[in-house]
């Protein structure tokens, strides 16, 4: 018995490595990684190495051009650009992970149960997921942040609303091939309970596809975040957030720095999602390995 699960375990384990070490020898990947760690390090210690205060209104307010003294410049109520954009990081970050990973729990267990059981579950669930399909997701996004008011949680919100069915379908697709193999109809015959085979046996083989997508979906979800504060829908102001930075800097247009910096950041942190997932996906191939 323990001579089997430590086979399991150095397998496991082996195979992990194995997957990072194409991840990291895939040019695409290792930029990835250091584009997210970059966003990473500037979510946790932004606050910290910021020169001002968010909100920090100087005595003669005045828009100004990057300088030594402010980096990025000023917005049109004298602020510094550079520290509401470290400030506004954190933000950003929070709301991408806490939302992707909620769509992320619910479309498994979705996918999970419609995939396992069939027939009549998997007819109701997955018409649900269509019908969010249905509609564009910065649409689906704008209609909730508008029922339910913005602020933060309505944007967690929407983000985990319409990512649900992208995890939803990944999971059921993987299990309805997963359910036909030999060790699930092996552990059905020993009389191993539904949840017990769901859990045990199925989820594991979900979660490579369904990572790759939370990979991507966190750049996906970084949008549609700046994109409902871009229209007044999300973080409402006086918050530092990217979105609602480039929403404030349009009617200043000539002055270029109030809205280009803001959106290099969201540009870098799409960028660095997606090259990661892409990279993941291919380190995650088995048939790339032979």
């Amino acid at each position: 018995m323990f001579d089997t699960v430590f086979r399991r375990v150095r397998s496991s384990v082996s195979s992990r490595s194995e997957t990072v070490g194409l991840l990291l020898r895939n040019p695409a990947g290792l930029a990835g990684v250091v584009i997210i760690a970059f966003y990473c390090f500037l979510a946790i210690a932004g606050p910290y190495i910021a020169p001002y205060p968010p909100n920090y209104f100087p005595n003669n307010i005045q828009i100004l051009p990057p300088s030594a003294k402010h980096l990025m410049g000023t917005d049109l109520y004298g602020r510094d650009i550079f520290s509401r954009v470290l400030y506004a990081a954190r933000l950003d970050m929070l709301l991408s992970v806490i939302g992707v990973t909620l769509s992320f729990s619910v479309g498994e267990a979705v996918g999970l149960v419609a995939g396992y059981f069939g027939r009549g579950t998997d007819q109701a669930l997955m018409r649900g997921m269509d019908v969010l399909l249905a509609f564009p997701t910065i649409l689906l996004a704008i209609a909730i942040a508008i029922a339910i008011g913005p602020g933060f949680f309505t944007i967690v919100i929407a983000i985990a609303i319409v990512g649900i069915p992208g995890f939803a379908r990944i999971t059921r697709s993987v299990v309805l091939s997963t359910r036909e193999e030999l060790f699930v109809t092996g552990a059905v015959s020993v009389g191993a309970s539904r949840s017990r085979i769901m859990r045990d046996h199925i989820f594991p083989n979900t979660l490579s596809p369904s990572l790759v997508l939370y990979s991507v979906s966190l750049g996906a979800a970084m949008l549609v975040a700046a994109g409902l504060s871009f229209l007044g829908a999300g973080i409402p102001p006086p918050t530092a957030e990217w979105g609602a930075m480039i929403t404030e800097g349009l009617p200043y247009i000539q002055d270029w720095w109030m809205t280009v910096f803001p959106g290099i950041m969201i540009t870098g942190a799409v960028l660095g999602f997606n090259m990661f997932g892409e990279a993941l996906r291919e380190a995650m191939d088995v048939t790339l390995r032979r």
